[in-house]
């Protein structure tokens, strides 16, 4: 018997397999194995576990779904990555441009006529003029760790989707560009469940616990900038941040 035992609670509603893999990756995380390590023999494992061989595989098939591990025949299998999640701070969007550490890709630009009714629950703006829109992704490691969408009033941007976005931030954009100050952010932020399209562009499964964050921008006189929605991966995503006594 292996000298130490991880337990798995085969009374709870998680699939045991599922257990199996977030105890593995909490001790990627951890540091127990290094990328091109080679990992712990199925039969290591299923011993460790207490569990079959068929419920290791499945853990160790979502590891692989993942791109965390890869299993090569007669070889083992070896660490790929660390999957240890992006950190953003949630001052974030914040009222100063700063450099995030994730990449931003842009999929679309197009000009619309009326913002979603989401946003126009949770905004409070009235009336509808044409709006730039652009959607983005953003990734971290080369793992796709949010999906963004932002509207911009038309007539307060001209010609942003011929000029791009500057630094390819929007705040950079609005700042350096347009020369915009932004005096106000109102977020909201909530736990949602992904529909069958957000889980395609974040290339995870449907089921996979998501946090949005939808913002409106205000300038100093009161007028709405930005809107925007960001989608992130709960799995690939920590959020920090900090509160002070002004």
């Amino acid at each position: 018997m292996p000298s130490v035992v991880h337990q798995v609670d085969k009374t709870s509603p998680v699939p045991v397999y599922h257990q199996i893999s977030d105890d593995l990756i909490s001790r990627i995380i951890a540091g127990e194995w290094l990328p091109g390590d080679r990992l712990p023999s199925e039969l290591e494992f299923t011993e460790a576990y207490q569990v079959s061989r068929v419920t290791l595989r499945q853990a160790l098939a979502e590891l692989e779904r993942q791109g965390i591990i890869s299993r090569q025949c007669a070889k083992g299998t070896f660490l790929v990555r660390n999957p240890s999640p992006f950190v953003e701070s949630l001052n974030f969007p914040t009222l100063e441009y700063h450099h995030s550490k994730n990449v931003s890709t842009i999929l679309e630009w197009r000009i619309e006529q009326e913002l979603p009714a989401y946003i126009h629950q949770i905004s409070k703006i009235t009336g509808d003029a044409p709006y730039v829109y652009v959607q983005r992704l953003f990734s971290s490691d080369e793992k796709t760790i949010g999906w963004n969408q932002a509207w911009f009033p038309a007539i307060l941007v001209p010609n942003m989707m011929e000029v791009g976005l500057t630094e390819g931030s929007i705040t950079a954009t609005l700042t350096k560009t347009y020369g915009y100050k932004i005096h106000r952010i109102e977020n909201n932020i909530e736990a949602v469940h992904l529909k069958a399209s957000e889980a395609t562009l974040l290339g995870v499964s449907y089921d996979t616990p998501a946090l949005r964050i939808i913002s409106t921008h205000f300038l100093p006189d009161k007028r709405p900038i930005e809107f925007s929605c960001t989608i992130w991966s709960g799995p690939m995503t920590r959020f920090h941040f900090v509160v002070e006594d002004s």
